[in-house]
């Protein structure tokens, strides 16, 4: 069976890298992405709800039990691999990351990756 004349041809993969930052739920996440895309330009990142656990909190249970986790935010950004590790920096840098329970961020390849932009006169969210 062969393809029909209208198929677009697949994108060829580019050299990407992920940017994921588990921050604390305390809308670091929010001013981060609007940071990334005001400062550096990416609109590629999404903010997800997560539970977390610190090895350094105070934990009082009982043997055998877990401590209760908490509320955090996992952020994730896809950078082409050029820009990867100056977007890394602006992102520790932008998420106090060195504060106590700051959280953590963590770079990683990317299988397969294609560029995003946003059309022309898309409203900005608040």
């Amino acid at each position: 069976m062969t393809p029909p004349a209208q198929m677009t041809p697949p994108a060829a993969a580019r050299p990407y890298k992920r940017i994921t930052a588990v921050l604390p739920d305390d809308g670091t996440d929010l001013a981060l992405m609007k940071a990334l895309r005001h400062e550096k330009g990416i609109v590629s990142s999404r903010s997800m709800p997560c539970r977390g656990l610190s090895i350094l909190a105070q934990a009082a249970t009982k043997p055998g039990k877990l401590p209760e986790p908490t509320h955090a935010c996992a952020v994730e950004v896809l950078v082409p691999e050029a820009q990867a590790d100056d977007v890394f920096e602006f992102v520790c840098d932008s998420a106090r990351i060195d504060r106590l329970h700051g959280g953590i961020v963590l770079l990683s390849p990317v299988e397969f990756c294609t560029p995003f932009e946003l059309p022309e006169g898309v409203p900005e969210e608040d």
